[in-house]
């Protein structure tokens, strides 16, 4: 998923320039890659209900490979919508396929430590491929060339699935599907990612264009302020890691969503270069956790979470990811800069923070309620 969605910033000017259309649209065209991952999230609501773990995996990461094989093999502005929509589409699957396995090998604490460790390769990775990216971009190579890369990747993983066994008994192919149970502060929650994805992606979108617009930065300044962003992401989502085992994910999520507004607000307010560049680390430090902090904050209000659960929090975040594209350039074409279009994101930012903290609210005096009807039964 790093490799297929951090780098779409740096690659929609080549993809602009190879098919003769604006930034803007050529923006919009990823649209159809975040509506795939949304579509794949609302399948997984139903695949792993007649399909076992193990198959969805090992033939979706096959599939992955061959639609990335086609979006590089077939370069045409009347395929790349079909391509882009085909890879998002099995990406959301192995993604819900992934934390439904985390959810049902862990449980509390060490569940949460896990999802935050997800996100932890999540980021590593966008060091990874946005340093590839900018190598290839500056190379002249093809701007797809770092989903070539994702490809071969897919196959591996594919590979390894196929020759592992799971053994353990909650995931064990002859175990029940347990029944979901839904409690309104999940739901909420979503809502609240939602929110949270649409400010994120819109922000890795088109922070490589801030300082364009800005600086008048060259691609490698561009690429550079995105490496950043994915470094301090890192480091964050190493350190959430740690922090979540010993405080509660509600106000790990606080932290994260303050430092975020606080770092995307000097990012547009600082004046020169070297310090947007900077900010950019603090920027990354608050998403580097943050999808996964929302996902194990979800399952806190349920007892026993399941694979729709986490397909629902997977929806919620692939609509607001799926808007994000199309959001931004709209955004961004009415403002007419990228800058205004930016305090739009910090407002969304400031909203959802504010959300989180109205959640934990509601939690702790529901957790409390439950706690004195205890009391007074027994």
């Amino acid at each position: 998923m790093s490799g297929l969605l951090n780098p779409i910033g740096l690659i929609s000017e080549p993809v602009a320039l190879a098919f003769g259309i604006s930034l803007t649209d050529a923006v919009a065209s990823f649209g159809y890659f975040t509506i795939g991952v949304f579509a794949g999230s609302v399948l997984s609501f139903f695949v792993f209900d007649y399909f076992h773990l193990k198959s969805v995996t090992v033939l979706g990461y096959f599939a992955l490979a061959v639609a990335i094989a086609g979006l590089y093999a077939l370069d045409s502005d009347k395929t790349l919508p079909l391509f882009l929509f085909a890879i998002g589409l099995f990406a959301g699957v192995q993604v819900c396929g992934a934390s439904t396995l985390v959810s049902t090998l862990w449980q509390e604490k060490p569940r949460q430590t896990m999802l935050i460790a997800q996100d932890a390769m999540f980021n590593g990775g966008g060091i990874i491929f946005t340093a590839l990216t900018t190598w290839f971009l500056t190379s002249g190579c093809h701007w797809a060339s770092t989903y070539a890369v994702v490809g071969v990747l897919a196959l591996a993983i594919s590979t390894i699935a196929a020759r592992t066994e799971l053994k353990h008994d909650s995931v064990s192919e002859e175990a029940p599907t347990p029944q979901t149970q839904w409690a309104p502060g999940i739901l909420l929650v979503g809502i609240s990612l939602l929110l949270f994805m649409t400010a994120k992606i819109s922000i890795f979108i088109w922070a490589p264009q801030y300082i364009v617009e800005r600086f008048d930065a060259d691609i490698a300044a561009s690429g550079g302020l995105l490496t950043n962003i994915f470094i301090g992401a890192f480091c964050g989502s190493l350190a959430g890691t740690w922090l979540v085992s010993r405080i509660q994910i509600d106000y790990f999520l606080m932290i994260m969503l303050t430092i975020g507004a606080t770092g995307l607000w000097m990012l547009v307010s600082v004046e020169d270069l070297q310090m947007a560049l900077i900010t950019a680390y603090i920027v990354g430090a608050s998403v580097g956790a943050t999808f996964n902090g929302y996902t194990a904050f979800g399952l806190s209000f349920v007892a026993k979470p399941t694979h729709k659960h986490v397909a629902y929090i997977l929806v919620a975040g692939g609509i607001g990811s799926g808007a994000a594209p199309w959001f931004s350039s709209a955004a961004v074409e009415r403002l007419g800069s990228v800058s205004a279009a930016l305090v739009i994101f910090l407002g969304i930012q400031v909203t959802v923070l504010v959300s989180v903290l109205l959640l934990s609210l509601y939690k702790h005096l529901h957790q409390r309620e439950d706690q004195f009807t205890s009391v007074t039964r027994s």
